[in-house]
């Protein structure tokens, strides 16, 4: 028989209000929803699409559901036992969330936008209610776990456990090893055949006590180590990189010429703007564009080149305070290597924001452009793979996202190299959508070959076909097979 301290935590506290919370927020919840459903459906009302807005709205009907019927009553603690359970304060946080989730999933009905032909918009309130919606079932199940989930250790090695569903089971095989899942924060009792008796997460009250009695029966993997790894599973530092003179190669003795990149991004971006602002008028649009979105691969042109001296990623000597699994570098490292990623990213910031705001066509096959500098982006991250020291760290992740943000720029600048001269045609306007102010632009959706397109057009919208009507069109086709489409100009 096994003896627990008198001092320890009880569960028994505050567990009625626990339970009359959980009801509360469920009647409240359920409430909600349908009256919720029920004055947003009679209010759009005839408009194509409120029949989604009711269903939507009527989806956390199970949630309450799912608050009011996994309620049980529990039994009291009894005074012998260890109770490990979850934090009294998680509750009210929860209880919080969901109420703050609930008011902006009730109130995101308000931006619906009423069309000419009576549809609503869904496209982006959908995304934003599904957003709402898992905050919201995140939500109920932390409101459910913290209550329900816990354990009773009696002396006698029995343990009672409830989970999430309010599922009651006895263990009363003899544990034989713990085992962790650092992603989850969770801890798993096995016995000798590797089967899961029971689990307790990180966080929970009473886990050291719980710990040091499976210590005292013998089971294995309850030291000082593992406790450390239930505490904290990811290790802060995984490596240092130390500077080794065996490493020197005659590249170093142009570390003080190498060391310019940092004046790089300046120059680069007054290129960039040249290019795309002047260089048009000069070059044209087709090499202008493609030389200023390729311009950025001169620091895929350097790493290439010397790769024992350029890294992507930033390196600290020190560790940060709050930062998981780092890789820390030694001054005499940090000396010898130079860091790209930094230097690279204003460059790179600058040209998405220029080709973002100067898209003039319409690009009318997206999923090919997207294939095509998907290939793009992961060739230049395969390449600088391959040519990466076997002593250096890998630095494929940052590489990799690097790569595929350039990839859409010059993506995009090679497709438009490879066009033909504009040609006209003729589209079918679907939708024209006056701005809401007078300095915005007036969003007009059309059909051409099969494909619905939009275009924002700083026009007066009496001055457009009205929906059903022509629109003329300017395309340029592709060798690629991504045609490029712009509404023509008086």
């Amino acid at each position: 028989m096994t003896t627990f301290p008198e001092n320890l935590p009880r569960w028994n506290q505050r567990q009625k209000k626990r339970q009359r919370l959980q009801r509360v927020s469920g009647v409240v919840l359920l409430a909600a929803s349908a009256g919720g459903a029920a004055f947003w459906g009679n209010r759009l009302w005839p408009a194509r699409g409120t029949g989604w807005v009711v269903c939507v709205l009527l989806a956390a009907v199970p949630l309450a559901l799912w608050l009011l019927l996994d309620c049980p009553p529990r039994r009291e603690q009894r005074p012998e036992e260890l109770a490990v359970f979850n934090m009294d304060k998680a509750t009210p946080g929860s209880v919080v969330l969901l109420a703050v989730t609930l008011f902006f999933w009730l109130y995101l009905p308000e931006g619906m936008i009423r069309t000419e032909n009576g549809s609503l918009q869904l496209e982006g309130w959908l995304a934003e209610s599904l957003l709402g919606f898992a905050c919201m079932g995140l939500a109920v199940y932390m409101l459910v776990a913290f209550r329900n989930e816990v354990l009773f250790v009696a002396p006698d090695g029995s343990v009672e456990c409830w989970n999430v569903l309010g599922q009651h089971r006895l263990v009363e095989e003899r544990a034989a090893m713990v085992r962790i899942r650092p992603l989850l924060g969770r801890s798993y009792v096995c016995d000798a055949a590797g089967n899961v008796l029971y689990h307790f997460d990180r966080g929970m009250i009473n886990t050291e006590p719980l710990l040091d009695w499976l210590q005292s029966q013998g089971v294995a993997n309850t030291g000082t180590e593992m406790r450390r790894q239930i505490a904290d599973p990811w290790p802060r530092v995984l490596t240092v990189l130390d500077w080794d003179e065996a490493d020197r190669t005659p590249v170093h003795r142009m570390m003080p010429w190498l060391h310019l990149v940092a004046w790089l991004p300046p120059v680069m971006c007054q290129l960039q703007w040249w290019l795309l602002v002047r260089g048009m008028a000069v070059m044209g649009l087709q090499p202008a564009s493609l030389l200023a979105c390729w311009l950025p691969l001169a620091f895929f042109g350097l790493y290439f080149a010397w790769p024992q001296i350029f890294v992507w990623n930033q390196y600290p000597a020190k560790p940060r305070r709050r930062a998981l699994r780092q890789i820390l570098a030694t001054p005499a490292w940090r000396r010898m290597h130079v860091s790209l990623g930094w230097t690279f990213l204003p460059v790179l910031g600058a040209l998405l924001w220029a080709v973002l705001e100067s898209m003039v066509f319409l690009v009318s096959h997206p999923w090919r452009l997207a294939a095509l500098c998907v290939v793009l982006g992961v060739l230049l991250a395969v390449l600088c793979e391959k040519r990466r020291p076997r002593a250096l760290h890998r630095e494929w992740r940052t590489t990799l996202v690097l790569a595929v943000l350039l990839a859409f720029p010059m993506g995009y600048s090679l497709n438009l190299a490879l066009t033909r001269p504009a040609f006209p045609d003729q589209g079918t306007v679907l939708e024209v959508r006056a701005p809401e102010a007078e300095n915005y632009a007036t969003d007009v959706r059309f059909l051409w070959e099969g494909q619905e397109l939009s275009a924002s057009l700083y026009q007066d919208p009496a001055a457009l076909p009205r929906p059903g009507e022509e629109i003329d069109l300017c395309v340029r086709e592709s060798l690629l097979g991504i045609p490029l489409v712009s509404v023509c100009s008086d």
